[in-house]
């Protein structure tokens, strides 16, 4: 349909949707352009036609476009959108003044007979009778005639801009030159792959299939490939044994197809077929083919002397727009603009013509409830228009600045969908990875939603997080926003209980191996019940019960890398008289490993020998937990442990997964 009806026919459509002008007198105008003044109505009335345009689009793929323009992640698309509104009124009232300008006449039986054919067009399209048109029209409070008088002026207005077109383009006549400049600046459309047609015989292998399952499949196949041999015709035997429903009632036709559209082993053995000829089988993930290729394209590259006259007509259509977009765009440079509502205003004359920081400066002296929105969204385009070749600090300071933008605006939202909205834009930022900021998604138990989310932000400053806020709160989850430079450790200590056990190691893995099971929440348990499976050779396996249910601790340290300790730091605990005298009388006189467990994972290792013993028994006895995975460990890790050993236990059970 062409486009100087659209407006015209999308009046067809009922919607429901509506604009509310900020700040506005119910009187004034929504936008003055060149002098012609746009009341709200009018204004209203051509955006809900575009709305429904995109209404009736989505619709036919199942799609709800409504959807995309609610809460805050619509609010750009309907200014988009309004922006669109803007473009074609002022291009219909810049065209309509310059072709007055020029004194542009058409002949009223001229625009009578388009007005017809459009007319028809519209009612065939729509699949309408004229009645039904009526119909519609009338349950809107329109009239046909009135429909088919707004259709006649969209046609008369096309008409004589087609002829102001003429007018401004001129005569356009490119050197050969100039042609084959643009045929190879546009050769994918002209240029055509290479092609095969082919059939095929499908006999299908399940994809767990057992060795006994893929031989019968193998066996089946090459059966069929000797009654080939022996003259049998392929589309008679496609029928009667190929398994794939879409072309075995077609004797396996496939029809053409190009490299790319197929799987690769069955691409390299149709394209390496000559006409005529028929594949060994071949294996792919569907199973085992029989190919026989019935014709083939070559790939075409043609001169500009074998499609000169196609090459000409696109260039000249090309050209023509060119040049009326260059006029119309010196038009569009001199017009005077005015727009009531202030964020469109913003939007239309900064953002929409990619102005970006005068945008980012207007927005910021805006009294509008989503102001942080508008300059996040300007301040996203500034930094996807750096490009790769940045300075990384200007990347950081832009996504730092981002973030605290987000904070600022989602804690004017008192909605959680909109809150959630918000977070989605921290989270494409990926803020774990900028310095001094982190990100927690905090899974918590039914019923236990405020009290966990208390004691969560009390254990953050506990481990030394000096600012966090909570940004969405759902039925069984907690969204957090912290600064802290220690992201990796506090996000592996949110969740932990915070209660030291002493347990005994049954058995050991091989020397220098460590335990897999290290983690946070259920999947740590799952982690950990796979490694101490029989003949993993990784594996602590630890008694239930601990050795002394709870120690004392006076002190807590933690040291890089200790001489003489394997790689990786340790954490030094001391504790009180009375519960180092507890343990040594639990641990007895066994040489023994004890496991250090926090709320179910082991951490750490601590070996008991006979020099431990005696150390135990004087005042002021220290113990060496060396952490799991010593190698791999950093000592913000380690740091993050001894909070943890500090910190009293969580009344709810809590596990964090980082995004």
């Amino acid at each position: 349909m062409p486009s100087w009806v659209t407006w015209v026919v999308v009046g067809l459509v009922a919607v429901g949707l509506f604009i509310v002008w900020h700040g506005m007198e119910p009187g004034s105008p929504a936008l003055v352009l060149e002098g012609q003044k746009i009341s709200q109505q009018e204004f209203t009335q051509r955006y809900e036609n575009l709305v429904a345009q995109y209404q009736r689009a989505y619709a036919q793929y199942g799609q709800d476009f409504s959807k995309f323009l609610q809460g805050p992640g619509g609010i750009e698309y309907r200014l988009e959108l309004q922006s669109r509104v803007i473009d074609d009124l002022l291009r219909k009232r810049l065209i309509t003044q310059e072709i007055e300008r020029r004194r542009i006449l058409i002949p009223k039986t001229d625009i009578d007979d388009q007005t017809e054919i459009a007319f028809e067009r519209v009612l065939k399209q729509n699949n309408l009778t004229e009645e039904q048109a009526a119909q519609i029209l009338k349950q809107q409070g329109r009239t046909l005639e009135s429909f088919k008088r707004d259709l006649r002026q969209a046609v008369e207005l096309n008409l004589k801009t087609e002829r102001l077109r003429d007018s401004v383009v001129g005569l356009i006549e490119p050197t050969d030159q100039e042609l084959s400049v643009y045929l190879e600046e546009h050769r994918d459309k002209y240029d055509t792959p290479e092609e095969v047609h082919a059939r095929h015989i499908l006999i299908r292998v399940p994809e767990n299939a057992s060795e006994a399952e893929i031989a019968q499949a193998k066996k089946q196949i090459e059966d069929i490939k000797r009654e080939l041999e022996d003259g049998a015709d392929f589309a008679e035997l496609a029928k009667k044994y190929s398994q794939d429903p879409g072309s075995a009632p077609n004797g396996g036709d496939l029809g053409f197809f190009q490299r790319g559209q197929m799987v690769q082993e069955f691409e390299d053995a149709a394209f390496a077929l000559e006409p005529g000829q028929v594949s060994d089988p071949v294996r792919t993930q569907f199973g085992f083919h029989l190919i026989k290729v019935e014709e083939k394209k070559p790939a075409q590259h043609p001169e500009l002397t074998q499609i000169r006259e196609r090459v000409l007509k696109d260039y000249i259509q090309a050209e023509r727009s060119k040049r009326f977009e260059e006029f119309y765009n010196e038009l569009k440079a001199r017009a005077k603009i005015f727009i009531a509502d202030p964020v469109l205003r913003i939007f239309y004359l900064y953002e929409h013509a990619d102005r970006l920081e005068e945008a980012r400066q207007a927005y910021a002296k805006l009294k509008d409830p989503n102001q942080k929105l508008h300059i996040a969204r300007v301040r996203q385009k500034q930094l996807e228009a750096l490009g790769a070749e940045a300075a990384p600090e200007l990347v950081l300071a832009l996504k730092e600045e981002l973030v605290q933008i987000w904070l600022a605006q989602i804690a004017t939202w008192p909605s959680h969908a909109d809150r959630s909205y918000g977070v989605s834009q921290i989270v494409a930022l990926k803020p774990n990875e900028l310095p001094g900021q982190a990100f927690f998604q905090v899974t918590v138990g039914a019923g236990a939603l405020d009290e966990t989310m208390r004691i969560v932000q009390k254990r953050l400053k506990e481990y030394g997080v000096p600012e966090s806020v909570v940004l969405a709160v759902g039925d069984e989850q907690i969204i957090i926003w912290a600064r802290t430079d220690r992201a990796n450790a506090v996000a592996r200590l949110v969740g932990v209980q915070g209660k030291l056990e002493l347990k005994r190691v049954l058995r050991e893995g091989a020397v220098g191996e460590t335990l897999q099971a290290t983690g946070l929440g259920e999947q740590a348990l799952k982690d950990r019940a796979e490694a101490e499976k029989p003949g993993s050779g990784r594996y602590y396996l630890v008694t239930e019960a601990p050795v002394i249910e709870n120690l004392e601790i006076k002190e807590i340290s933690v040291q890089a890398n200790p001489a003489g300790r394997p790689a990786g730091p340790i954490v030094r605990v001391r504790l009180s008289e009375r519960s180092a005298q507890r343990l040594a009388k639990a641990l007895g006189q066994l040489d023994q490993t004890l496991a250090i467990v926090i709320d179910n994972v082991v951490y750490g290792t601590v070996a008991i020998g006979a020099s431990w013993r005696e150390l135990m028994a004087q005042p002021g006895s220290v113990f060496d937990i060396q952490l799991e995975d010593a190698p791999t460990v950093s000592v913000a890790e380690a740091e993050a442990l001894a909070v943890a050993l500090r910190v009293g236990p969580f009344p709810t059970a809590v596990h964090v997964t980082r995004p």
